[in-house]
């Protein structure tokens, strides 16, 4: 095994395979840096996500679909299976579209 000598950025002590420094507790190890800090941004992400309030659009499909009432929670889920239907038909027409004008 080789030895891997790093200098702390921080207080310039020489750290031998270590991915912290021995003095200052400095992060070293720059895989270990990178990942830790796409953890960071992708808890901010969910975190501000989970703060956003649905829109009133939003809130009202999904009592709809939560509805104790069957034959109302049953309307909101077939208007929305109509809704999805004609979005993928919209979509593959837009794409059947301009892959013809593609050439």
């Amino acid at each position: 095994m080789s030895k891997t000598y790093i200098k702390c950025p921080n207080c310039a002590t020489e750290n031998i395979n270590n991915d912290y420094c021995s003095n200052c507790g400095t992060i070293l190890n720059v895989v270990l840096k990178r990942k830790l800090a796409r953890e960071k941004t992708m808890k901010t992400r969910i975190e501000k996500q989970s703060a956003e309030k649905p829109s009133k659009l939003g809130a009202f499909l999904k009592r709809g679909e939560e509805h104790s009432n069957i034959l109302i929670r049953g309307f909101f889920k077939v208007s929305y299976a109509i809704w999805y239907f004609f979005a993928v038909i919209l979509g593959g027409l837009i794409a059947a579209i301009i892959a013809a004008a593609a050439g």
